[in-house]
């Protein structure tokens, strides 16, 4: 039992994951799984353990994955039940760790279904890489420690991708949208871009443009197109407080919670003019400290595998 911890009803909290998922009158099949999914997480912390919860979830996903509608739904429940471990003791850890995964994997089922049915990111050919490095040129041209830094989010997503175990499609998909994140920087003022100095509040709302700028820059390039979320989001948390749209965690796509990471990881560990860069330490404890808040948890347990095993 969780100490001192309501227990809410299984319907109350599967209304709760409706009205908080669904924003249009949820389908019979919806109103089953979520109460489906509430009785199993009241069942589970009775007993003490989550892993037939995560074995219905997982089963339920495969059975409904045709319905996007649906496997919202399951990671939005997934949250609930993440929430619920972290208020338990020390045991909860590696239960934390299985829904974790589970919530990537079907946060990758959605980023899949999201994408074009066309061949729009091909792994080698067609002259994509060359147009991604036509706008890398013109960050180059505007701030080469920008665009040293996204040429090295790059690498890390391709990292993370491998040791979270994506199709070396995927991983190609991330390491892409990761060259590409930060092209939105070339709009922005130079004495901004460039301050030697921490920027006030006026200056820092004009460097948050440089996420929906990039979006717009990539946006006239079809090819481009799958790559517009990894650019626009790279600054949303999963609490809802980042920028520019203040996506909640289920609306955030895997690929986007990878370059997310990566950005934040590459930052902390980089030159910057207007402080030194920390150790990669003190980087993985600012991930950790703001893991489930700002940060997918089980992209950060990948990040911390990657430095201290970077051999593996």
């Amino acid at each position: 039992m969780i100490a001192d911890a309501p227990q809410p009803p299984a319907r109350e909290l599967a209304e709760t994951l409706l009205a908080e998922t669904l924003v249009s009158p949820p389908p019979l099949v919806a109103r089953l799984i979520a109460t489906a999914f509430a009785e199993r997480l009241m069942e589970s912390q009775n007993a003490g353990g989550f892993m037939q919860l995560v074995s219905w979830t997982e089963s339920a996903c495969d059975r409904y994955g045709d319905f996007p509608a649906i496997a919202t739904l399951l990671r939005s429940a997934c949250g609930v039940a993440l929430r619920v471990v972290r208020s338990r003791d020390a045991a909860g850890l590696a239960l934390e760790r299985d829904l974790a995964r589970l919530d990537a994997s079907i946060a990758l089922r959605l980023d899949r279904a999201a994408r074009p049915a066309t061949p729009a990111c091909p792994i080698a050919g067609d002259g994509l890489d060359a147009t991604i490095a036509a706008f890398l040129v013109r960050l180059d041209d505007t701030d080469p420690l920008s665009a040293e830094h996204s040429r090295a989010v790059s690498l890390w997503c391709r990292r993370l991708g491998r040791r979270l175990g994506l199709t070396e499609e995927d991983c190609v998909f991330v390491a892409r949208g990761g060259m590409l994140h930060d092209v939105g920087k070339t709009t922005t003022p130079k004495e901004i871009l460039l301050a030697p100095r921490s920027l006030s509040d006026a200056e820092f709302a004009i460097m948050r443009d440089h996420a929906a700028a990039g979006e717009a820059m990539i946006a006239e390039i079809e090819r481009l197109h799958p790559f517009r979320p990894l650019v626009r989001h790279h600054h949303e948390r999963l609490d809802g407080k980042g920028y520019p749209d203040r996506l909640a965690a289920s609306e955030i796509p895997l690929s986007v919670r990878i370059v997310t990471v990566a950005d934040c990881f590459n930052a902390m560990i980089g030159r910057r003019p207007y402080r030194l860069p920390l150790s990669p330490a003190a980087a993985l404890d600012q991930l950790v400290k703001n893991r489930g808040t700002q940060f997918d948890a089980l992209v950060v347990e990948a990040m911390i595998d990657i430095v201290e095993h970077p051999d593996d």
